[in-house]
């Protein structure tokens, strides 16, 4: 974080944001009210993966995420995410309900970290828009929206995915990260966020998956490759290809069931599974979010898939209903 080349990114950033999205900064700073946190020490906090990416350092642990949405004629779209995350977010890890006045009747469910500000992971608006997104190294960095921020923004503005897709392309963005969306509809898309280029894949109908890397021709050349990183790396480049052999043998259609079980893949039948348990493993998935875009509904497990104890989320209540394993 100290580095010149990002500061300058940071400070640039932060004057972006306050022109472009503050009211991001206004929950930012509520929540440094409620837990005794300096604004800058949040924003800072917020930009240490693209600092990291700047430094071309190694990552303190691999933090990357797998997720994927299938369009299903009767839910509109699934789309998941397991997330693989450091394992002291755990505890601190909710599913939060928002609701803002200022957004007429929209209301936004999503799974993020007590302390870190809207959807830090993935979430759900009441229109039936959902979006996730998985860690992505790259060397295309500048001042922009940034996609933590970005996933927020999304969920309070666009109620479709052509909607957010046009949105996303019509503004600069800081660069890093994948995002995955799907919508009431069925259509699915995913998104790879560079400063200078956007990549992305839209179906009306189909299947769509990242793991933790550019694969368009727009975006292949940004990744950003370190010795330090390179194991996480092939990690990724191995999974991506298994998660789209998995995603075209699925059944059809696909719903909930059938993505918890997708999740739960430890690369039992060929390629590199998803579910990951730290040891010598990779990573840890400390969680896994599925969402129904028309029922507008999450089903989380606070830990592995495939150790899943379910709970189901929706926007007409408080309160989640435990289902059966």
């Amino acid at each position: 974080l100290a580095l010149p080349e990002a500061r300058r990114l940071i400070d640039g950033n932060r004057a972006y944001t306050e022109r472009h999205y503050p009211e991001i900064l206004e929950e930012m700073r509520g929540i440094c009210k409620g837990y005794g946190l300096a604004l800058d020490t949040l924003f800072d906090y917020m930009h240490c993966a693209v600092a990291s990416d700047l430094g071309m350092t190694g990552e303190r642990l691999p933090e990357g995420c797998t997720s994927f949405a299938v369009a299903n004629p009767e839910l509109g779209a699934v789309v998941a995410k397991n997330r693989d995350y450091r394992p002291e977010h755990i505890p601190i890890q909710r599913a939060f309900h928002h609701r803002d006045p200022a957004w007429g009747k929209r209301e936004v469910l999503c799974l993020g970290s007590l302390g870190s500000p809207g959807n830090f992971s993935s979430g759900i608006n009441s229109d039936g828009l959902a979006v996730t997104d998985t860690n992505s190294r790259t060397t295309d960095h500048g001042v922009g929206m940034h996609r933590y921020f970005l996933l927020t923004w999304l969920l309070v503005h666009c109620g479709s995915t052509d909607e957010a897709l046009d949105r996303i392309l019509g503004m600069p963005h800081v660069g890093g990260g994948l995002l995955i969306l799907g919508d009431a509809s069925g259509t699915v898309a995913a998104v790879e966020l560079g400063h200078k280029k956007v990549g992305h894949e839209k179906m009306t109908r189909g299947r769509v998956g990242r793991a933790n890397h550019f694969v368009t021709n727009d975006m292949a050349a940004v990744n950003l490759r370190t010795p330090e990183s390179e194991a996480q790396s092939c990690h990724s480049d191995r999974r991506h290809p298994t998660l789209q052999k998995r995603l075209a043998e699925a059944p059809t259609p696909f719903g909930i069931a059938d993505a918890a079980h997708l999740a739960s893949y430890h690369g039992e039948e060929g390629g590199e599974g998803f579910c990951r348990h730290g040891a010598r493993d990779l990573g840890n998935t400390i969680s896994c979010a599925l969402y129904a875009t028309r029922p507008r509904t999450l089903t989380f497990t606070a830990g592995n898939p495939c150790e899943a104890d379910w709970r189901l989320f929706d926007f007409s209540t408080n309160a989640s209903t435990r289902l059966a394993s």
